[in-house]
């Protein structure tokens, strides 16, 4: 009876078919380390962030006049672990980012952005680009102190292009000339429907061009067809869940004993356009670019190194032409890959700290580090090439 059932239910589902394929028929070297979990990682806590927003979603209200009470009142006190709740939501999007961060710095390391790759690449850094529209839009909605101001600050950098329409789309995003119902009504739509639903399309994509290229060793060496040096995925997915309940235990920790990080305590004072904050300074996972924006003194010009960063991070695929892969195997790119990650910690670092003029030219020196990282890569690579002929 029971097998009669499980054909009956495998002919309508192919469940059986996708697990053989998706699980034992694709394979994965063996030994892999940490990163490699990482994007597993990212999509749980995508889950995560999807479900308990559906419900905060339940008591939020879009509205300039309710949306501090229903976040700061009706779900923090009135709801039955309704505290819990948004401790969830708030500290997963921390954790999420981490991730993606982890996830990105080690694709670099790991030069996974190298051929036949390139398209993995490219759907990442889409989805870095969402993620960061996505989180900012949700720090925006609870109208606290810090949320209003940062959405002033948000609505008012298509000013720093000098041109006339940017004015008119300051004036779009706002709804009018001031923070009101229509912007968090269209901050609510964006964060709520649009942006997660273009979240998903693009993860699909992204695991899909994954399975597509496969894995390389931690080396970089590709192993495809390679059975002694490969493993099924479903052994790999053993030592993930480790590394998963690893995490989730420090997550819990957060949410339970530690969510202050996560959770500004000047966003629990109600907005007041009449009193604006000493320093404004945005969540963790932009302070480096937020560094970058206020250490060069003309406006246009800020907002043009902090895309300058984003547009390199999307070319490396360009930049970077040596056939090898794998930071391990190259002490030059090691070298420049260390110093871009030092600069982007201090520039995340001083982001956090109030405006100075000392603050400014750390910021500077720091972002022109950060730049050499990418200008080296040509060369590195033409060093490398040069050397592999003379081979």
């Amino acid at each position: 009876m029971s097998q009669s059932v499980k054909e009956w239910f495998e002919s309508r589902t192919g469940l059986g078919k996708i697990f053989q394929k998706e699980m034992v028929e694709y394979r994965v070297p063996k030994g892999l380390t940490l990163p490699y979990s990482l994007g597993v990682l990212a999509v749980l806590f995508f889950a995560i962030q999807i479900i308990s927003g559906i419900f905060v979603l339940m008591y939020y209200k879009p509205d300039m006049k309710l949306a501090f009470d229903s976040v700061n009142y009706t779900i923090m006190q009135v709801v039955p672990w309704g505290w819990f709740l948004r401790s969830l939501h708030a500290v997963g999007a921390g954790f999420f980012m981490a991730i993606i961060y982890t996830h990105m710095f080690t694709g670099i390391y790991y030069n996974a952005y190298k051929s036949p790759r390139q398209l993995v690449w490219i759907i990442g850094w889409i989805i870095y680009m969402v993620m960061i529209l996505l989180v900012l839009t949700g720090y925006l909605l609870p109208q606290g102190q810090l949320s209003y101001w940062a959405s002033e600050v948000v609505s008012e950098m298509p000013t720093a292009i000098p041109l006339d329409i940017m004015e008119k789309v300051s004036l779009w995003i706002k709804g009018g000339f001031s923070i009101g119902d229509i912007t968090i009504t269209r901050l609510f739509a964006l964060h709520v429907v649009f942006l997660p639903l273009l979240l998903i399309a693009l993860v699909f994509l992204h695991i899909q061009f994954f399975h597509q290229t496969g894995v390389t060793s931690p080396d970089g060496r590709e192993l495809h067809g390679n059975e002694k040096e490969t493993v099924p995925f479903i052994y790999v997915t053993l030592k993930e869940g480790v590394i998963i309940a690893v995490v989730l235990a420090a997550f819990a920790y957060f949410i339970f004993f530690y969510s202050a990080p996560f959770t500004p305590s000047a966003n629990f004072e109600p907005a007041n356009p009449m009193r604006t904050p000493a320093d404004i300074a945005p969540e963790w996972y932009l302070t480096a670019f937020y560094e970058i924006f206020r250490s060069i003194p003309n406006k246009f010009l800020g907002f043009m190194a902090t895309n300058v960063f984003l547009i390199f991070l999307l070319i490396l695929p360009i930049l970077d032409t040596s056939k090898k892969k794998s930071a391990t195997k190259r002490p030059l790119f090691y070298f420049m890959y260390l110093l871009f990650l030092i600069s982007f910690a201090v520039l995340a670092i001083e982001g956090t700290q109030p405006a100075t003029a000392q603050a400014a030219a750390i910021g500077k020196i720091f972002f022109i580090i950060n730049m050499i990282f990418f200008i080296s890569l040509p060369i590195i690579s033409h060093f490398e090439k040069k050397k592999e002929a003379l081979q």
